[in-house]
């Protein structure tokens, strides 16, 4: 007679092998499919809790719910393009021209006759946020990774509030995970005083109830259509550099004002759409705020594990392949896949001047140390690396050359690549590139040239915790 512990043994053995062929079709990178199936069948009691909470790159639900979403409100999908085909940059006017090619990888065009402006820290950020939020005569859409109940959360809050009485529209979407400081009584506080607060959760439906890989990292505002935020902070006493642990929070937005903010809303009413299953009635009417000449081209670039192609990852490399002489990133974290670190190698040889910008001091430790790891891959003369000293840095950004920047939520990792749903605003303009160069320069007087093989300096326990940590970049 079988014993009951043998008959377990068994069922989980099976279970095991049975993920390992639902890996060998599911898993995106060869690399990955076998790691998955070597430690599924060898070691199936610690392989399957973490290959159905860790194991996925797809997010099943969101997949099908998008597509419900495309196809009974096409008509309003299809109208809101017509609404900004006025605006649309023509391939050829385009620079430099290989960022053409963005508009393929984003699903959007680049839009002409944006006002960028850039703000540099909390103070500047949310003061900016605030001001607008007090114009707003239609609608206010929110939206942020995390969330804390604590004094800027309040004063957020108490500013959608005021607004929701005068008959404003004020929706405030926060992710599930990032936004756990938000539990059901604060929320129903203030729902009943008419914030209209979602959470953005994974847990839903059968396939996708164990998933807590996939979280909405974005961080967006968009003000009555005609004026959008984006960038790295989330809503959070620590974001203005109230927490004494990291000091200095060094991060980035960009007030975005003009036809491309309307991008920015699109994506938050998908978001809204998936959480709530609502669409918003907003206000689709593009705004031109700057005349041709002076007007600035820019596109928002959504991804996330609901793509059929992975959009960030597919992003990087074209951008990182476009540097002729400059490619300067900034990251809180560092944790690229291996097709990230040839293309950063061949920029390098290429004759590009390659600088990475890390903070000095961790805010995940495991992250931090797997850097060490990765980048002493890339030790070359023209690959420079750079560690924030003057407090914690957080902003996700990049310049290249003379006529390209980034801003936005993507970090340099694994989890931005595949697993978070993340937001970017790419800007072809040679003022706006210049801009984000100054800032560059500012952060690089305040760091301290550290160079890829600072590995080396590591204790020995150090560096068996950054070649372990390195293991674990696909869920980092």
């Amino acid at each position: 007679m079988i014993s009951t512990f043998t008959l377990v043994f068994i069922v989980v053995e099976l279970l095991g092998i049975a993920s390992a062929v639902h890996a060998l079709f599911t898993v995106r990178t060869p690399q990955g499919t076998v790691a998955w199936v070597v430690g599924l069948i060898a070691f199936p009691w610690l392989g399957l809790p973490l290959y159905w909470f860790f194991g996925s790159r797809r997010f099943e639900a969101h997949s099908r719910v998008m597509q419900d979403k495309l196809r009974t409100h096409a008509d309003l999908i299809h109208q809101v393009r017509t609404e900004m085909l006025a605006f649309q940059m023509a391939p050829e006017r385009i620079e430099p021209a290989p960022a053409a090619a963005l508009a393929s990888i984003a699903g959007q065009e680049f839009l002409r006759g944006n006002r960028l402006e850039m703000l540099i820290d909390g103070e500047a950020t949310f003061d900016a946020i605030l001001e607008e939020i007090a114009r707003a005569k239609h609608s206010v859409y929110v939206q942020f990774y995390i969330m804390r109940n604590d004094g800027l959360g309040r004063r957020l809050l108490e500013a959608l509030a005021a607004k929701a009485a005068e008959g404003v529209d004020c929706c405030f979407l926060i992710d599930s995970f990032g936004g756990a400081a938000m539990t059901p009584r604060v929320m129903r506080h203030w729902r009943a005083r008419g914030v209209r607060i979602a959470t953005f959760s994974a847990l839903s439906g059968w396939r996708d109830r164990w998933r807590l890989n996939f979280r909405n990292h974005r961080k967006n505002v968009i003000v009555d259509g005609r004026v959008g935020f984006i960038g790295g902070h989330n809503v959070g006493d620590e974001y203005l550099g109230k927490n004494p642990k990291y000091g200095r929070w060094r991060d980035t937005h960009v007030r975005v004002e003009g036809p491309t903010a309307l991008q920015l809303q699109m994506v938050f009413a998908a978001d809204w759409y998936f959480a709530v299953g609502e669409i918003l009635d907003a206000n689709w009417q593009p705004h031109d705020p700057a005349p041709d000449a002076a007007g600035q081209g820019a596109l928002v670039l959504a991804s996330g594990p609901s793509d059929q192609h992975e959009r960030c990852t597919l992003f990087f490399l074209h951008v990182i392949s476009m540097a002729r002489h400059r490619l300067w990133i900034a990251s809180p974290y560092f944790v690229p896949d291996e097709g990230i670190l040839q293309a950063l190698q061949l920029a390098a040889i290429r004759g590009v001047d390659v600088r990475i910008l890390l903070p000095m001091k961790p805010d995940q430790y495991l992250v931090w140390l797997a850097s060490f790891a990765l980048l002493k891959e890339l030790d070359h003369p023209r690959i420079h690396v750079h560690r924030f000293t003057a407090g914690f840095l957080h902003h996700k950004a990049l310049v290249v050359d003379e006529g390209f920047a980034a801003v936005g939520t993507k970090n340099f990792d694994n989890r931005s690549f595949r697993l978070n749903f993340e937001i970017t605003l790419a800007v072809t303009d040679a003022r706006f590139a210049a801009e984000v160069a100054a800032m560059f320069e500012r952060d690089f007087a305040e760091s301290q040239e550290v160079g890829p093989r600072a590995y080396d300096a590591l204790s020995f326990p150090q560096k068996v915790g950054a070649k372990a940590a390195r293991l674990l970049a696909p869920i980092l």
